[in-house]
């Protein structure tokens, strides 16, 4: 089989399904591609959990039955940002692959297609439909509060949806803080999932107009994303995802009010000195102004004082990453606190919309 495919394509092709690829495999062929050629040519990866297909349109030169090979991830994604030709020429043979650019010829080993894992066909009645923007807005806006951490509970290594009321709901939490952010959207079948954060963070990484459409199926154990050329497959999270709505405190005795802008330029200083000490920021209520500050035995101390409309007289602790992180995805200009007391979850959110909101659990002071 021998084929022609323009050049740009295939380097696109190559860097989205490059994105799977973990890099950490004990099993070396799941840190290749499978190329597939019929009337198109499909390159895919997995790295067990997740699988991306990504099909793109070629010319059959020399024609053939269906063919399919293995072909060394890092190698093609090394070559083909360098060829210069506008076309190149793939043909596959027994244990080779010969690819023509130009004036040049590079043959590669091949693997046999038979070791690849097997990609599960994902086909339900659930489906629905979003928009590239969309979804990658309330993925973002959500996914930072999942749990990174191997030995956490396995839900909080995802983005749990909840879709209902005409709302799309997404959450996470690590159980010391969660985020959740809701939109808008009537029709759409009730029902509710948890997606692995790894999953999600690659379908944000990917290259598409926020009017793109993205077409989503959900099956008992695993969800597919649809989009022009390409498809991403990923496991579903077994796992009961807390009561989300339980933790969200009710209406705040106490409350603070802040630009965002001028939060987060002091944010942005004070966390220096957070890094080389204990990790963590105070946050101080009082008489009219928010004062931020920590210190550091390695450097000194860092403190701002800035203008905040409050009602509170309370000093609260927080690590910096997690709430720089909160006030961060905040949409609106000013940022409000409800507070409760110094060891209560406080809420963050803006003051002018309900779409997002962050709960964050302050931390007992060092003695």
């Amino acid at each position: 089989m021998r084929i022609k495919a323009k050049t740009s394509e295939l380097t696109k092709a190559v860097n989205n399904v490059g994105k799977v690829i973990s890099g950490k495999s004990v099993d070396l062929i799941l840190e290749n591609i499978l190329l597939k050629v019929n009337d198109k040519l499909t390159l895919t990866t997995t790295n067990l959990e997740q699988a991306m297909e990504y099909a793109l349109e070629v010319e059959i030169l020399e024609n053939g039955l269906e063919t399919s090979t293995i072909l060394p991830y890092d190698i093609l994604r090394d070559i083909t940002p360098k060829f210069k030709g506008e076309y190149i020429e793939l043909e596959i043979k027994e244990k080779k692959a010969v690819i023509k650019e130009d004036s040049g010829e590079f043959t590669l080993h091949t693997f046999n297609p038979e070791a690849f894992a097997i990609i599960p066909e994902v086909s339900s009645e659930l489906k629905f439909s979003l928009s590239f923007g969309t979804l990658k807005e309330l993925i973002e806006n959500t996914i930072f509060a999942a749990s990174k951490k191997e030995e956490s509970r396995r839900e909080f290594k995802g983005v749990y949806f909840d879709i209902k009321d005409d709302y799309v709901n997404l959450v996470a939490t690590d159980s010391t803080a969660l985020a959740l952010n809701k939109i808008k959207e009537a029709g759409l079948p009730k029902t509710s999932f948890i997606v692995p954060w790894k999953a999600l963070d690659i379908l944000t990484h990917l290259s598409y107009e926020d009017n793109t459409p993205v077409q989503i199926e959900v099956t008992e154990s695993n969800i597919k994303f649809s989009l022009p050329n390409l498809s991403l497959i990923s496991l579903l999270i077994n796992g009961q995802f807390p009561q989300y709505e339980s933790v969200i405190p009710g209406e705040a005795e106490f409350y603070g009010k802040v630009a965002k802008n001028v939060l987060m330029d002091a944010l942005d200083i004070i966390e220096v000195f957070a890094k080389k000490g204990t990790g963590r920021i105070i946050f101080t209520f009082s008489h009219g102004n928010l004062i931020i500050e920590s210190s550091s035995s390695e450097i000194g101390q860092g403190k701002k004082v800035i203008p905040c409309e409050t009602n509170a007289e309370v000093s609260l602790q927080f690590y910096a990453e997690k709430i720089i992180d909160g006030i961060e995805h905040v949409k609106d200009q000013t940022v409000f606190f409800g507070i409760q007391g110094p060891i209560h979850p406080v809420l963050v959110k803006g003051t002018d919309s309900e779409d997002y909101l962050y709960v964050i659990m302050p931390q007992k002071p060092i003695e």
